[in-house]
């Protein structure tokens, strides 16, 4: 069996990976955190580090006989100052990659994200749309990608990387407790055409496919779009509500240009206000939520990848108090 450590253990992606990992069997599971979470699973072996500390992570991956790492851990944009995207996401990564290099880790498996291709101009995206980061967060996680590739690539680590499309399930702490509360109190407007769709990734699924990419024979590093439902953004509000409230509400809409320039507008005003930084919303956000955003994953598929998550079961994981079960 493999001795598995995963980084950033306690946010919503590594929490559910964990629990997935749980449920399969798995027994030689190694969270890494920066702090002990209050609420630990009991069954993980939870290793605190920083990745800024390079030497932290050479002991923890010789301590414990590490041979596999799943690197979860970024700066994401709520509250993150912009100087860290660079130091966490590339700098982080790049000392990763080098304790994984010197300890001969056989499978390094990255999460990225979707936001690397930019403006999406053929949909669904799929691995070969081009590539052009707006950003501070994915401009820093293209430049991860890219050095884990080249590590990879020269030391014969198997894996890949996953770009990741928005994510949705228990202690989200990004897309959720903002919608949620919008939704309550009935300012949530539809965004954009009201038929436009959204990708959207549950955690379970994140740690289907990183298993898969662990697991795979083949000795080429490559890049997978992972995604668990594409659906429209009117829908996805209509099920948050119906699990929030109990009901449906009267829905208005914003059209694109004019939730683009608000954002735009808002972006420059914090951008005076706070010029350290990153806005907790953004054009970015704005183009995901308000155009269409959906990505083909037919390449993660051929490896064996079925998505075991529907819109239904992810807003009700989101929602609820308990995780639901792992299918």
């Amino acid at each position: 069996m493999v001795r598995i450590l995963i980084t950033g253990a306690s946010g919503c992606t590594g929490r559910g990976v964990l629990l997935y990992l749980l449920s399969k069997g798995y027994s030689d599971i190694f969270g890494m955190v920066r702090k002990i979470p209050s609420d630990p699973i009991p069954e993980i072996n939870y290793v605190t580090a920083d990745l800024q500390d390079k030497t932290s992570l050479d002991n923890i991956l010789k301590e414990n006989e590490i041979d596999t790492i799943w690197h979860i851990a970024a700066a994401v944009h709520r509250n993150v100052k912009k100087k860290d995207f660079f130091k966490i996401n590339y700098e982080g990564t790049k000392n990763i990659m080098q304790s994984a290099s010197e300890n001969r880790i056989k499978h390094f498996v990255f999460t990225s994200t979707t936001a690397v291709y930019g403006k999406i101009i053929d949909s669904p995206a799929t691995e070969e749309h081009r590539i052009k980061p707006t950003g501070l967060y994915a401009k820093s996680k293209l430049e991860a990608e890219q050095i884990i590739k080249q590590t990879c690539s020269k030391n014969g680590m198997k894996g890949g990387t996953l770009r990741i499309p928005l994510i949705l399930g228990k202690h989200d702490r990004h897309f959720y407790p903002v919608v949620s509360k919008l939704v309550k109190v009935n300012i949530m407007p539809v965004l954009g055409n009201p038929k436009h769709k959204v990708a959207i990734v549950h955690p379970y699924d994140i740690a289907q496919a990183m298993e898969i990419l662990t697991t795979n024979p083949s000795e080429k590093y490559e890049d997978y779009n992972i995604v668990s439902c594409n659906e429209s953004f009117k829908k996805l509000i209509l099920e948050l509500e119906k699990n929030l409230i109990g009901k449906k509400r009267f829905k208005y809409y914003l059209p694109f240009p004019i939730v683009y320039g608000a954002v735009w507008l808002f972006e420059k005003i914090q951008w005076l206000i706070f010029p350290r930084k990153q806005p907790l919303i953004n054009r970015e956000y704005a183009r995901m939520m308000g155009k269409e955003w959906i990505f083909d994953c037919e390449k993660l598929n051929q490896l064996g990848y079925t998505s075991s998550m529907n819109l239904e079961d992810i807003v009700k994981d989101a929602v609820s108090d308990e995780h639901i079960p792992i299918p």
